[in-house]
C-alpha cells in the first residue's frame, strides 16, 4: 500500500487506497482540455476536474490575473471592519452585470457551494423572523438532489440526507419526489405541511446526482406556485451556472426569476475557490437594515478573497472576448447530436438530454438503470480509451471544459461508441 496521508472523498480511505489508487494514476499535468497522469498518458477531461474547470487547464489570462493580484494585494477581508478590497467590489459589480437579472441585484461572496446554499436558507429564515413569521422555517428540496456537504448541505441534499452515519443533520428540511411533475409534487407538500410553514424551495435546473432534468414549463410553473404561495425560490446553479449550460444562469435563461441564485463552479475556472449567492433587491432590502437590528451569522475570513475576485474578473473578460457562451451553445448542440446518434445505436431506452456542455447519457435496460458495477465498468473502459467522465444514478454525464472544440466533441462521442461496441455489462 502506497504512503498516502490525504484523507478525502466519500469512500472509506483504506478501501480507496487498496482497491482504487495506484501511484501511476496520480495526475501531474494539464493542457487545454486534457490531463496527463504519471505514466505519461493524456486523457480528455470530460468531467472538467469536478465540473468546475470551465476554461480548461490553459486559461493564461486567468493565471496572469492571479499572479498580478498576488503581487498587488494577496489578501483582504469582507467579514469584518470596513476596508474591503477594491477588486472585490469590482468583481461584484461585473458579476451582477453579467447575470443581468432585473431582480438579483446583490452579491454575497463565499468559498463553496455548500456554504452558499446554507447561507441562502439562513437568509430565507432570517427574512421570516424579520417579517414576524418565525414559524415559517421549513425548506423543501428534491429527493436525490445535491446541494453540498456538511450538517446543513447534507440536510438539503436528497441524496445524502437519508444517510445518518453522523447523527442528526440540520432540521426543518423535507424532500419531495423528483420524478413526475415538480410543480405537482411541491404543491402536494405545501398542502400537507401548510404553505404558511414553508419558507423556501431549493432546486437544481439539471440534477447532477440523479441525472434528472425537469421540463422547462414545469420549472416555470413551479416558480409561479412559489411566488403565489409567498415561498422563496432558491436556484442552486453551482453546476449549471457560469456558462456551463450556455448561459450565466440556466434558470434565468428559462425566464425564471428566483429570489436567490447560488453560483460556484466555473466562476474562476476552478483555479481558486469562490462561490456566490445572488440575492433579490426585495430580500436585501428586508435584511440589510432591519429594525430592531439583526444580522446574518454567516461568512468566513476568505469570503470575497481578492485573488479569487481577480480570477473571476479575468474569467468574465475571457467569456466576453471569446464569446464563450455562444461557443458553448454551438458545441453543446453538436455534442448532444453526436451522443444521441450513439445512444440510438446501442441503447434502446431513455434519451440524451441537457443544455450546453452538460449532457446526460442514460444507461437503462428494462426500465431500470444499469447496475452500479456495470456503470463503473463503462466509465473505466472510457478511461482506458482516454476519456474521463462522471456517473449519475441513471447514466453518465459528459461535462467537458467550455473551451472544447467540435473535434473534441466528435472524439468524445467516438469513444462512447467504441466502448459500447465492446458490449455492455448491464
Amino acid at each position: 500500500m502506497m504512503d498516502y496521508p490525504i484523507w478525502h472523498g466519500s469512500i472509506p480511505m483504506e478501501v480507496f487506497i487498496e482497491h482504487k489508487l495506484r501511484a501511476e494514476r496520480l495526475l501531474v499535468e494539464g493542457s487545454g482540455i486534457r490531463v496527463r497522469d504519471q505514466t505519461g498518458r493524456w486523457y480528455i477531461d470530460a468531467r472538467s476536474s469536478c465540473w468546475n474547470l470551465g476554461l480548461g487547464y490553459s486559461a493564461e489570462r486567468v493565471k496572469e490575473a492571479i499572479r498580478q493580484q498576488l503581487d498587488k494585494l494577496p489578501n483582504a477581508n469582507i467579514l469584518s471592519y470596513d476596508r474591503p478590497a477594491q477588486v472585490t467590489l469590482d468583481y461584484a459589480k461585473a458579476l451582477r452585470d453579467a447575470i443581468a437579472s432585473p431582480t438579483l441585484k446583490y452579491v454575497r461572496f463565499g468559498n463553496t457551494g455548500s456554504q452558499m446554499t446554507e447561507t441562502a436558507v439562513m437568509l430565507s429564515r432570517l427574512a421570516r423572523v424579520i417579517g414576524n413569521e418565525p414559524e415559517r422555517n421549513i425548506v423543501l428540496a428534491f429527493e436525490g438532489s445535491y446541494h453540498g456537504l456538511g450538517i446543513g448541505g447534507c440536510a438539503l441534499s436528497g441524496i445524502t440526507a437519508p444517510i445518518d452515519f453522523c447523527g442528526p443533520l440540520a432540521p426543518g428540511v423535507h424532500h419531495v419526489p423528483a420524478q413526475g411533475s415538480w410543480t405537482s409534487n411541491i404543491k402536494q407538500a405545501l398542502d400537507e405541511l401548510s404553505a404558511e410553514r414553508v419558507t423556501a424551495v431549493i432546486f437544481e435546473p439539471q440534477m447532477g446526482s440523479m441525472g434528472v432534468i425537469p421540463e422547462p414549463d414545469d420549472l416555470r410553473a413551479l416558480a409561479g406556485l412559489c411566488r403565489d404561495a409567498g415561498v422563496h425560490l432558491i436556484a442552486d446553479e453551482v453546476t449549471t451556472g457560469c456558462g456551463r449550460t450556455g448561459a450565466m444562469s440556466r434558470t434565468l435563461d428559462l425566464g425564471i426569476e428566483p429570489d436567490m441564485l447560488v453560483l460556484g463552479k466555473n466562476l474562476t475556472s476552478g483555479y481558486v475557490p469562490i462561490a456566490v449567492l445572488m440575492v433579490s433587491a426585495a430580500l436585501y432590502g428586508l435584511a440589510a437594515n432591519p429594525d430592531p437590528p439583526r444580522f446574518l451569522p454567516a461568512g468566513s475570513a476568505t469570503d470575497g478573497h481578492p485573488v479569487a475576485c481577480a480570477a473571476g474578473l479575468a474569467v468574465l473578460g475571457t467569456y466576453q472576448r471569446d464569446d464563450i457562451l455562444g461557443r458553448v451553445r454551438q458545441t453543446g448542440s453538436l455534442l448532444r447530436e453526436r451522443l444521441e446518434t450513439v445512444h440510438a445505436k446501442w441503447i434502446a431506452e431513455g434519451s440524451v438530454a441537457g443544455a450546453g456542455l452538460m449532457i446526460h447519457f442514460p444507461l437503462l435496460r428494462d426500465g431500470a438503470p444499469w447496475t452500479f458495477p456495470a456503470m463503473g465498468a463503462f466509465r473505466t473502459e472510457c478511461e482506458n480509451n482516454g476519456l474521463l467522465i462522471s456517473a449519475s444514478m441513471r447514466g453518465m454525464w459528459v461535462v467537458p471544459p467550455l473551451t472544447a472544440t467540435e473535434d473534441d466533441c466528435a472524439e468524445i462521442a467516438s469513444i462512447f461508441d467504441q466502448v459500447l461496441a465492446q458490449g455492455d455489462a448491464a
